[in-house]
């Protein structure tokens, strides 16, 4: 088998790994630190996948301000507890190292701020499967996908088109558009098929032994 793309990149969370809890408590904490009420555990999984920034805007309404001073309490605890209650999902070890083994040129486009995403890949011990990792540091507010995409394709020397960007929301369609890369949507994170296909998104797995098959070819 070989690679069906000269890069494979992945997202992190709802892709390469269950971050759920983590992230989901640490928007709680930052709230009840702030005295602002705490919505839904629907809308507390949406802050899964966008920068951290933009959910505290768009899904609680918050000013600039709030964002940024609740950000702060949010990485008060996400940086000791939270980013490590999270685990890799069920076969990604083992899709990532047939991949690998197959000489695939992997690599990480994640709106996880550094250094958290490197803490993460190298706590589970995932950071030896990629060429490169590409996501924003803690003061830019962004973390736009194609940014981080576009970052990924050059420093690997890979054109758009013979890139795929696998990821779970349409943060990661959009990115994968903008930056020209093809894109597989995995429907077994936080995104939905819905968000995907209304962004222009056709390929899907809904597992990662579905994932494998897209990604692998016979020689």
């Amino acid at each position: 088998m070989k690679p069906a793309y000269d890069l494979i990149l992945f997202d992190l969370d709802g892709t390469l790994t269950d971050s759920e809890p983590g992230i989901t408590s640490c928007v709680k904490y930052s709230l009840e630190k702030m005295g602002l009420p705490v919505p839904s555990h629907q809308v507390l999984r949406k802050f899964i996948g966008p920068p951290l920034y933009y959910g505290y805007v768009k899904f609680c309404g918050m000013t600039p301000e709030q964002a940024e001073k609740a950000s702060v309490y949010y990485r008060e605890v996400y940086h000791t507890t939270g980013a490590f209650q999270n685990t890799p999902y069920p076969g990604i070890m083992e899709l990532l190292e047939e991949l690998k083994s197959a000489g695939a040129t992997m690599a990480v486009a994640t709106s996880k701020p550094d250094p958290i995403a490197y803490r993460v890949l190298d706590y589970f011990k995932l950071s030896p499967y990629f060429s490169y990792i590409a996501c924003p540091n803690e003061s830019e507010h962004s973390g736009e996908k194609y940014v981080l995409l576009e970052s990924c394709l050059k420093h690997c020397g890979v054109k758009a088109e013979n890139a795929v960007m696998i990821g779970d929301t349409h943060f990661d369609i959009e990115g994968a558009q903008r930056a020209g890369t093809h894109f597989i949507g995995v429907l077994y994170g936080f995104g939905t098929k819905e968000e995907m296909e209304e962004k222009g998104g056709r390929v899907f797995a809904h597992n990662l032994a579905e994932l494998k098959e897209l990604l692998l070819i016979p020689d």
